[in-house]
């Protein structure tokens, strides 16, 4: 991957690629300058076909969109028969990402050039500090976060039904605290982490399964 230059993408193209990505969406109408910011801070990379562009066992703090292109996921490099895809609009690295884990698989594209938008969690770990991203930004992140690993989950549930974690995710704890409060972003927080352990155990479990399907974020 490579970061790609005003020249190939300009600043009024990024936005609209963008656009497709909810959480980026949402900013743009409820706080331009919060927007601004993150537009400043995302890394926009570019990838070539058939490059592989997250590797088995790499460090995982940043979390990826798919802007434009196609991704094949693969047990690992040597391994690389698709056992997943990722489509634009959609994330990927969110579980290695909360849990700080090596990448569990790895990714590359498939037919065209992609172009992804990297953000960095170190923008959004710390829960106390909001002297770049407000705290609305920071619970929008973690609500999509938390949306995406349940939306995940019941996926699984749904082609699962009879599966032993199933039980687990029904008694996951629900966000009671008000709206819009630093409480309910330590909610949100906490509930991302219990929603990504239990995603993390739902693939292991999968994966060791004869001619199973790994069910992957």
């Amino acid at each position: 991957m490579r970061r790609v230059t005003r020249e190939e993408y300009p600043l009024d193209t990024l936005q609209r690629a963008v656009n497709g990505v909810t959480f980026f969406k949402d900013l743009i109408h409820t706080d331009t300058t919060q927007f601004e910011l993150l537009m400043s801070v995302t890394q926009f990379v570019t990838a070539d076909p058939d490059e592989v562009i997250i590797h088995k066992g790499d460090n995982a703090n940043i979390l990826y969109f798919l802007l434009r292109g196609q991704l094949a996921v693969m047990a690992d490099d040597e391994h690389q028969e698709t056992i997943g895809e990722i489509n634009p609009g959609e994330m990927f690295g969110v579980m290695a990402m909360l849990l700080n884990y090596e990448r569990s698989a790895s990714i590359k594209v498939v037919g065209k050039n992609a172009l992804l938008a990297g953000i960095d969690y170190q923008h959004f770990s710390d829960l106390e500090d909001f002297n770049l991203f407000s705290l609305g930004t920071k619970i929008s992140f973690f609500r999509m976060l938390a949306n995406n690993l349940r939306w995940t989950l019941e996926r699984n549930r749904m082609e699962l039904p009879d599966h032993p974690l199933v039980a687990r995710l029904r008694k996951t704890p629900l966000i009671t605290a008000e709206k819009n409060t630093v409480e309910e972003l330590h909610a949100l927080h906490q509930q991302t982490h219990i929603l990504a352990e239990l995603l993390t155990e739902w693939n292991s479990s999968v994966s060791e399964q004869p001619d199973s399907e790994w069910l992957t974020l």
